[in-house]
């Protein structure tokens, strides 16, 4: 079974470019780890709700996201990547889920 990191994002319309810019290059690391399997951006066109952009990031196996967060920690610190102090700078609220993935 797969398993998907789904993140939900609230961000203010004035922080949106440089949001996406640096969502890119965490992406850009997401994507070379192994057992990456897929990674989509959702940006909000239409409809109510609080979330203006969702990403996910699909892995192989719960093994392979949990090497994954090891391993992307240690790459964006390599990179003076900081996620949190991103999303704080920016003033981008974050909500998190883990998913297992399954074909209905």
């Amino acid at each position: 079974m797969q398993t998907v990191l789904i993140d939900k994002f609230l961000v203010p319309e004035e922080s949106r470019t440089a949001f996406l810019a640096e969502s890119r290059k965490i992406q850009g690391v997401l994507k070379t780890l192994p057992g990456f399997v897929e990674g989509f951006v959702y940006e909000k066109s239409e409809g109510a709700g609080r979330d203006d952009i969702v990403t996910i990031a699909v892995w192989e196996t719960e093994d392979a996201y949990n090497s994954a967060k090891k391993a992307a920690a240690a790459k964006f610190q390599s990179l003076g990547l900081n996620p949190q102090d991103i999303m704080r700078k920016l003033n981008v609220q974050v909500e998190r889920g883990v998913y297992d993935r399954s074909p209905y």
